[in-house]
This record gives structure tokens, sequence and C-alpha cells, in this order.
């Protein structure tokens, strides 16, 4: 896939057949959703908005590199408002229904320490890529190119030794570690976009 070559249209396309139904709520404790936005760059790149998130005593993705968003609240219509309004709070990005092209699927992140959660990511575009002001919740954020998210040179391993050892595969840019949760997204988004 090359990032240059990426336009809404296809992206459009290749999200038109929604992913596998999501977990029914009695398999589910909460429900989050998060964007996956996109935006054009100079010379016709495309790149992709990444949070890095504040460290928080008790917060399981604290420190962690993340697609803006979070838990599903009462007073959202849906979680397409969900993923709306959290990444308004964290980036001031305000997006509308309309730059929503489509959503991967729920993913369900398995801890010992964690209820059991749904986390649907949706995938947004903006015709330029807009100003991001972090709030509390974050340390920074960045874009990178979707060109660099596809690319096999890019990849790398992580090693956790709590508890025991675990390998994890990564995205590595710019000093920024991409993995798990947030890497399963971009792998599923990677994969829609190549099949015919």
């Amino acid at each position: 896939m090359r990032g240059n070559r990426l336009l809404p249209e296809q992206i459009d396309v290749a999200l038109r057949h929604p992913p596998p139904d999501r977990l029914p709520d009695s398999e589910c404790d909460v429900r989050a959703a998060v964007t996956l936005l996109l935006a054009p760059e100079e010379g016709d790149s495309v790149r992709a908005l990444f949070v890095m998130r504040a460290a928080h005593d008790g917060d399981p993705w604290s420190g962690h590199v993340a697609l803006p968003g979070g838990r599903f609240d009462t007073g959202d219509r849906d979680l397409l408002d969900t993923a709306r309004r959290e990444t308004r709070e964290e980036t001031e990005v305000r997006l509308s229904r309309d730059d929503y092209l489509g959503r991967l699927s729920e993913i369900h992140p398995r801890s010992a320490h964690l209820p059991s959660i749904g986390v649907t990511p949706f995938v947004a575009w903006l015709p330029r890529r807009p100003e991001v002001r972090e709030n509390y919740e974050l340390a920074g954020h960045l874009w990178v190119p979707i060109d660099t998210l596809a690319s096999p040179d890019a990849r790398s391993t992580l090693v956790r030794r709590t508890p025991g050892e675990r390998v994890f595969p990564t995205i590595e840019y710019a000093g920024a570690v991409i993995w798990g949760l947030t890497l399963a997204i971009i792998d599923e988004f990677i994969q829609r976009m190549a099949s015919p």
C-alpha cells in the first residue's frame, strides 16, 4: 500500500463491508471508541494522528501511544458520538459525523486487571491536518505516515517482563512505540486497505 495513493474514496470502499458484530452486552462490561484520524500532507502523503497518554497511577494505558478515544458515556447517542466527543476533549479536533468513513472490528483487550471491555475503532478523514491542542490526559501527539505504518522496516518487538516475559510486535516512529491494542487496530486498517 502506498500512502500517497490513499484517498477517502478508497477508504470508503474498503470499509463498506462492516466488520463482525460486537460482543453482546452480557459479555462486555465497558464499551469504548477511538478515532483513527487521517489527513493528507504536502506531497499527497497521508498521515494518521496518534496521541501519547500522560502517566497516571492506576491507568493501564498510562504513557502509551494510542488513538484518541475513551469510554462510552450515557450522554453519548452511540459509539460514534463517543469517538467524536473523546477526540474533541483530548485534542480539541472537532469532527462531524460526516467526517467518519466507517469502522473497524471491535477489539477486546485481555487483562486480569481490567473489566471486559470492547473498543470500537472508527476511521475519519479531514481534507487538511487540523491543529491539535492536547488536554491534561495527553503528554503529546504525532502524525505518522501511512506508508510507515504499512512498512516492514518500521516493525520491531517489545519485551514486557511483568509477569514473566512476553514479546509484542511494534511499530517504531520518531522515538514512539505503537503496540498492543493500537497496533491491532492499525494492522486491521492496513489489511482492509490492501484487500482488493
